[in-house]
């Protein structure tokens, strides 16, 4: 059904008068996913009699965001909100290659990252101290740029390599060679990390509000000598950490237990997730990851928190000889501080956003059962058999993921369906989430052809 949007509730979210503001406050809407493709838009005397602006005024803004892309007009159809999704890959007869999609793993689409020239040029000129042979664990510009938005007072910073690395180097710290509990499901790759580095993992269950306090609780008892958490709740079934949810699990941590926060959506959360660092700020460590937003070029991510356990970190990566070039450093803090990647972030929240609800309205409509949290990176599908289904699927050249592979307990069969690079058409979703109904309901039949 199209939708319309009201005058009255536009210029509510608008609230700017000239033609520039209005221009700039329609894309964020449309980037951010809140105006969605098809929307008509209120006529211009509408909006104009609603916002107390002229005819004009409206008008001139409005050409601006028709001028970029994001809105075209129809003769006598009024002002609509474009589709301007990237196509997927198509052969001639206008089926999706479906092999050229990465759905398996989280590969972010390049087309959403904001380009490096500037970012990289600024750091290369504005590096009073490049070359210097000292160490810089984090540079005083990197450091100024994130402690703002940090969510907790942090006593220590560091600066490694990427998000990956950094889980690897706080998680070793924080285990000291015993237990770590970790909250379910978990990133791809993460579990066999474990057991390259001997740490026994304990699951630990999550709801729609983050770990529950139960499972936390019982894995505090068990013995293990820190938590893994994943506050933005990017591979999370159904939700993220909320702020209650924080101040129930900080009692139930209690005092001898580490934890480390893990959120690798960064600057695609739509908000900063919730953090255990603001009731226990000496036994917390969180890690912000960059590589899926800005690209894994940069090679950073930051860790923010306890001085002991960032002191092991930093002891831990080459012994303590190891620190992240300046120039990358400085780089990155251009991007966090830089008006038009802020934009860029909003736009790729919006299309992420877009790709996320599409696929699960696809999924559902064809009778399966799906799931995803809100700034999920992956969308969860319930399967009477994990491997019989990816057989199948195979076959048809699409690739997913088996869900056990990101569970530390025994759980129902799932798939796991990366969103990142989806297409947005809704027929090649339709044809996807046709292709996995009819995968995962000839299953049972798998082993008797």
């Amino acid at each position: 059904m199209t939708e319309h949007i009201d005058a009255a509730w536009l210029a509510q979210r608008l609230r700017a008068t000239s033609s520039k503001d209005l221009g700039h406050g329609l894309t964020r809407l449309i980037d951010g996913g809140e105006l969605t493709p098809g929307a008509h838009l209120p006529t211009i005397r509408d909006f104009a009699r609603a916002a107390g602006v002229s005819p004009g005024t409206v008008m001139t803004a409005w050409s601006r965001v028709r001028d970029s892309g994001r809105l075209h007009t129809r003769r006598r159809g009024g002002t609509v909100v474009a589709d301007p999704y990237r196509p997927a890959p198509a052969s001639p007869n206008g089926h999706v290659d479906w092999p050229q999609i990465e759905i398996s793993l989280v590969t972010p689409d390049p087309a959403l990252q904001p380009d490096l020239g500037a970012a990289l040029a600024d750091a290369l000129t504005g590096t009073a101290d490049l070359h210097n042979p000292s160490r810089a664990y984090i540079t005083d510009r990197l450091r100024r740029s994130v402690e703002h938005s940090w969510p907790f007072a942090a006593q220590a910073w560091n600066c490694v390599g990427g998000g990956s690395e950094a889980v690897a180097l706080a998680t070793a710290a924080a285990a000291s060679g015993g237990s770590v509990g970790v909250e379910e499901p978990v990133s791809p790759g993460y579990l066999d990390l474990l057991r390259q580095l001997g740490i026994t993992a304990v699951g630990v269950r999550a709801d729609h509000s983050g770990p529950t306090v139960a499972s936390v609780t019982d894995a505090v008892r068990r013995g293990v000598t820190a938590l893994v958490l994943q506050p933005s709740g990017a591979y999370a079934m159904s939700g993220a950490l909320t702020a209650e949810r924080a101040r129930e699990l900080a009692d139930a941590v209690g005092p001898d237990t580490w934890v480390v926060e893990d959120d690798s959506a960064g600057p695609l959360a739509s908000a900063e997730p919730a953090s255990l660092g603001a009731h226990h700020p000496d036994r917390v460590v969180r890690i912000r990851s960059y590589c899926k937003a800005f690209g894994i070029d940069l090679r950073t991510a930051v860790l923010g928190g306890s001085a002991e356990l960032i002191d092991r970190t930093v002891r831990l990566r080459s012994f303590g000889m190891a620190s992240n070039s300046r120039v990358l450093q400085n780089a990155l803090a251009h991007l966090i501080d830089d008006p038009d990647t802020q934009d860029a972030m909003i736009r790729a929240r919006g299309r992420y956003g877009l790709r996320r609800r599409a696929v699960l309205s696809a999924f559902t409509r064809v009778g399966l059962r799906a799931s995803a949290s809100p700034d999920g990176f992956v969308v969860w599908v319930r399967v009477p058999d994990e491997t019989s289904a990816l057989i199948n699927l195979a076959r048809h050249g699409i690739v997913a993921a088996a869900g056990a592979k990101s569970f530390v307990t025994t759980t129902e069969g799932l798939l796991r369906f990366s969103i990142l690079q989806l297409p947005e058409d809704s027929d090649h979703l339709d044809r996807l989430a046709e292709a996995v109904c009819a995968a995962v309901n000839s299953a049972d039949r798998e082993y008797f052809d």
